[in-house]
């Protein structure tokens, strides 16, 4: 029988955008073995409670060098080393006909399996985990990889303007929908005391492209001191790791009543705040196209750093709304979002679909197919990516 194995082996935000494929796999009329590698006790709850609301028949395999977190968690937890992770369990993972992943660390497995001269023709496949213009896309992980799944025409056309023109690339739609539509029941909002108008402020964890370190601070500030808005504080989950000083930042805006910061839980990555939230407030994240694609809605982007963004693709998506560079532009900026709506809908809507795709509901099988595919192709050929 054939197999495909699934690696779980990043933040728990990648399991979105690999299990739809994983059951799409599984429900296929001659469906392959698939197992899903999972990494921590987290990942390994999240998924049996998927699996079994899914109904699919799929293993579930803890890696060597598993890590176990207090039953019942949802939130982000300590991750093991993904290199020796890899290093602990190629021979294992080699063991599959196709692997399929989400995140590039794990595309240097074939590099390493061909100067070893161990595992068989495994085939690797890379689902891009986003849809943000400013992806490294010319990493040379990408070029491991036998087949590259994009949610759209204007994604893969930022590959191959990276230099890998003759990546094969496979334009399937974006992924994370389908889990939201079979998984997500009903978005876990705060409640807030007033009923005011929601922010969700999503400040991406990159110090080049995120407006935390300049204007995070200001901003919650501004929020507390005011009776206008609420704000949910939801940034992207690596954020914390990356910035030291996180909690003594955040600290004096815990509990208070129009403010809530959420660094840690599933609703980060299940759509709950960017699905149900009125405006978006962010920078450098691939999540407001997650959130302009649920219906368009007042989007604000934050420039702290004054980047001339204009004429640089990796910030196109600022297209969809005001971008301010001073907080003191941030009152204004807020009050004026939802009466230019109608200016940056027809925006939003087709900046979703250039980055995105159509979402049809069929992304998860169209992935499928991919691998199927390579699954049927000579096991001893290789594609010339290479």
């Amino acid at each position: 029988m054939t197999s495909v194995g699934f690696l779980f082996l990043g933040e728990l935000h990648l399991i979105p955008h690999l299990l739809p494929i994983a059951a799409a796999l599984a429900r296929r009329e001659e469906a392959p073995a698939v197992t899903l590698h999972v990494a921590t006790s987290v990942h390994e709850e999240i998924l049996r409670e998927a699996v079994a609301t899914l109904g699919i028949d799929v293993a579930i395999r803890r890696v060597r060098g598993f890590r176990e977190a207090a039953p019942g968690s949802r939130e982000t937890p300590p991750l093991p080393s993904k290199p020796l992770v890899l290093a602990l369990n190629a021979r294992r993972f080699l063991t599959h006909d196709v692997v399929v992943v989400a995140e590039r660390t794990s595309l240097w497995l074939p590099r390493v399996a061909r100067r070893l001269g161990i595992g068989g023709p495994t085939r690797f496949v890379y689902n891009e985990h986003g849809a943000a213009p400013h992806a490294n896309f010319a990493d040379p992980r990408n070029r491991e990889a036998d087949a590259i799944l994009m949610p759209s025409e204007g994604m893969a056309a930022r590959v191959r303007a990276s230099g890998h023109d003759n990546a094969p690339i496979h334009v399937v739609g974006y992924i994370k929908p389908d889990y939201v539509r079979d998984l997500v029941t009903a978005a876990a909002m705060p409640r807030f005391p007033d009923d005011r108008p929601v922010v969700v402020y999503v400040p991406h964890w990159k110090r080049d492209k995120s407006s935390w370190w300049g204007m995070g601070e200001a901003v919650m500030a501004w929020i507390a001191a005011q009776d206008r808005y609420n704000l949910i504080v939801a940034p992207h989950v690596r954020l914390p790791k990356f910035d030291p000083e996180f909690e003594r930042r955040v600290a004096p805006y815990r509990g208070r009543p129009n403010i809530v910061v959420d660094a840690t839980s599933y609703r980060l990555i299940d759509q709950s705040y960017t699905g149900h939230a009125d405006l978006y407030l962010g920078d450098g994240s691939s999540q407001v196209v997650e959130f302009a694609a649920v219906k368009p809605r007042p989007i604000v982007f934050l420039n702290p750093d004054r980047h001339p963004w204009t004429d640089d693709p990796r910030f196109s998506h600022w297209s969809m709304g005001d971008v301010i560079d001073d907080i003191a532009a941030l009152p204004a900026a807020l009050d004026a979002a939802p009466g230019k709506l109608s200016h940056y809908e027809p925006v939003q809507r087709a900046y979703v679909e250039r980055m995105m795709g159509v979402d049809d509901g069929h992304a998860s099988d169209r992935a499928a197919m991919v691998v199927a595919g390579l699954m049927r192709q000579d096991s001893g050929s290789r594609s010339g990516n290479r």
